[in-house]
């Protein structure tokens, strides 16, 4: 009979936020003191923090170092008598600013129907409600940049959520609800100045988290391990082969990607457990990357990308389940120009949609190369990697874009 591997499974799932973080501890500090301070100042926290990363990297720690500092945050203003209370938003999941509302004013548990009351009503509902209980709330927006890439969200909406002061003027001069955006990546700060410039300009500090190397990885996944698993079952060999194969850096392929790494941590501790054997062995590590590396489309990315990356995307998964093989660029231009028009958008021209393709190439999305074509010369043939099936790449693409523009007007 085989021993015990897991002694709690919790702290491998995605929505687990360490006590102590044990990369990203300089950044958690530094937010830390700024909000301190801002608190110590009398009238709260009034300017917008956002942290963001690399485009296309996910994993990377955004979502657990919010969570991390508005849960330290509340710790360490209890001890001094502030009432401060963290609220998180995934708005990818509420994409529109009274969905938004809604969800702050069911975490603070204000007694107020949300049905049928306008959003400005209920801004001004949480306001007076933390007027009343003398507290403060740190909102935490997460997928922050796909409010701002929705057509459905007006300008004057965003600008209202997030200067509310200007709005709603506190009446002891005290600014309550405070935000921390969380985005994909840097694409979220041209959003924010294209659309809510005034906003932009007041955002009071901005963090930048890198990809994690194998290093960071090793500290993340050791972590993990001692507070998940049995001593006996895990080495520090293990934990090397999973860091090092994603951790990242500017000579080898690994994503830097913590959520990857600790999952193939769990399934290959679930392999383990599930064969009987005592202990996480090289080969359970072996069978849980491989599988990892087949395993899905990368939705944090395609979230992160411009209707017409989207539509490009569409094109080239539309002619791959069709035909198979390599595409030629001219054949994926003629299918992208034809579904921009039937969701009524105006084609981009021939520079900036080469410039698409190589952008989605960088991101790990399409493979390229330069062929020989009879009569046609050199050109460029675009596929799929091998790993990211056409049907399924196709499904998700069309959902993004529904839930962006909504359906196409014709029939493509």
């Amino acid at each position: 009979m085989g021993g015990r591997i897991f002694t709690d499974r919790r702290v491998f799932e995605e929505t687990y936020v360490p006590d102590i973080l044990p990369v990203r501890d300089k950044e958690a500090e530094m937010l830390l003191n700024r909000y301190t301070s801002r608190f110590s100042e009398g009238p709260g926290a009034t300017d917008i923090t956002v942290i963001y990363g690399s485009i296309g990297r996910v994993g990377i720690g955004k979502t657990t170092l919010a969570k991390y500092v508005a849960h330290a945050l509340q710790e360490h203003l209890r001890r001094r008598g502030v009432n401060l209370r963290p609220v998180y938003i995934n708005v990818y999941g509420a994409p529109s600013v009274h969905q938004i509302l809604s969800g702050i004013v069911s975490e603070l548990g204000i007694n107020v129907p949300v049905r049928g009351t306008a959003a400005i009503e209920m801004l001004k509902a949480i306001t007076d409600y933390l007027y009343i209980k003398d507290s403060y709330a740190l909102v935490v927006l997460d997928e922050f940049q796909s409010l701002l890439m929705s057509t459905r969200v007006s300008n004057e909406d965003l600008y209202m959520l997030l200067r509310v002061y200007e709005e709603i003027p506190p009446k002891d001069n005290v600014n309550r609800l405070n935000f921390l955006l969380v985005s994909q990546d840097f694409k979220v700060l041209s959003y924010m100045k294209e659309r809510i410039p005034q906003v932009e300009s007041q955002i009071g500090f901005k963090v930048y988290l890198k990809p994690y190397t194998a290093d960071e990885l090793r500290a993340i996944l050791e972590q993990r391990a001692s507070l998940g698993l049995a001593d006996s079952a895990w080495s520090h060999d293990i934990i090397d082969m999973i860091a090092d194969y994603y951790g990242y850096s500017e000579t080898k392929g690994g994503d830097g990607s913590a959520r990857r790494a600790i999952l193939a941590l769990r399934m290959a501790a679930e392999m383990a457990e599930a064969e009987g054997a005592i202990r996480i062995t090289e080969e359970h590590v072996r069978r849980a990357i491989s599988t990892d590396a087949i395993s899905n489309v990368p939705l944090d990315v395609m979230r992160s990308l411009n209707i017409h990356e989207l539509l490009i995307l569409l094109a080239i998964s539309t002619l791959i389940a069709a035909k198979g093989g390599w595409l030629s660029t001219g054949e994926i231009k003629g299918e992208y120009e034809s579904l921009a028009r039937a969701y009524g958008e105006e084609p981009r021209r021939h520079t900036q949609f080469y410039e698409y393709l190589k952008d989605l190439s960088n991101l790990g999305l399409l493979e390229s190369r330069v062929t020989n074509l009879p009569q046609r010369g050199r050109t460029t043939m675009v596929r799929l990697p091998p790993e990211i099936p056409a049907d399924r790449l196709r499904e998700v693409v069309e959902s993004i874009i529904m839930d962006r523009v909504g359906g196409p007007r014709i029939s493509p």
